[in-house]
């Protein structure tokens, strides 16, 4: 895979989206937060899996459409035949697979940092071991300290669900998806008895991590020490590097 020609512009697009749901995911647990007495635990269930739902619902058709045109790119650089409609299907599979794993991943890391952050609002105005049912006694009977203790609380949800996080997301996964295309496409070649190489590839520029920049240009299978090959890409969050696959050498 070589770097996606069009990233910038993806990444842009999906973090718009995530971010306009997450701004209302914020405000609607919100509400709920100060109707349930900020006692996280006693927001239902069907809450949850709802905004799984919604998330499910943007990340789907978007990763699959990426993995779907990173496989063509691959296919058409290589000048290689492959059946599509088997393609479309593995790629539709994997998204339709994956977009509820990640949307899982997100709102249960999500209901973590929530319940973190209650605690260290709570914290921030109350001595320690406060129950909900003290903090709910507490903020009916001082107004001011009621104001203060909300913001805290809603300002801790608007970087929970914040467009930074949005961006992370965004950048980790067109490189998964992208990612993704060609693996549909290795996979497919596998099953003729064609065995792609596989090469790590970063931008090697300022940007390039620690975790990455000693695999740069590495093959599949010949990385040793810190250049070991890591099965994994993206190989962390906002990851950009990229695995090129190639056809065998031709034998003499």
């Amino acid at each position: 895979m070589a770097d996606i020609p069009n990233r910038a512009e993806l990444e842009k697009q999906l973090a718009k989206e995530l971010a306009r749901l997450f701004q209302g995911v914020s405000g609607h647990l919100m509400e709920l937060l100060e109707e349930y007495g900020y006692n996280i635990e006693r927001i239902p269930a069907s809450v949850w899996s709802g905004l799984t739902m919604q998330q499910k619902e943007v990340l789907l058709p978007f990763l699959e459409s990426v993995a779907i045109a990173s496989a063509e790119r691959l296919a058409e650089a290589s000048a290689i035949s492959v059946e599509w409609t088997l393609v479309n299907q593995a790629a539709a599979d994997w998204a339709r697979g994956y977009s509820t794993i990640l949307a899982g991943q997100i709102d249960a890391t999500s209901r973590e940092a929530i319940a973190t952050g209650i605690r260290n609002s709570i914290a921030s105005y109350f001595e320690e071991g406060l129950t909900m049912g003290q903090l709910r006694d507490r903020l009916n009977a001082d107004p001011d300290i009621a104001k203060l203790f909300t913001k805290d609380v809603r300002d801790r949800l608007g970087r929970i669900y914040g467009p930074k996080r949005a961006e992370m997301i965004s950048v980790t996964e067109v490189t998964r998806a992208s990612m993704q295309g060609e693996v549909v496409i290795v996979d497919e070649l596998a099953k003729q008895g064609i065995q792609m190489r596989a090469f790590w590839n970063t931008n090697n520029d300022e940007l390039v991590c620690q975790i990455c920049e000693p695999r740069n240009g590495i093959e599949k299978g010949k990385g040793t020490g810190d250049a070991y090959w890591i099965d994994e890409n993206p190989a962390h969050p906002r990851c950009r590097c990229s695995i090129s696959h190639q056809l065998p050498k031709a034998k003499p």
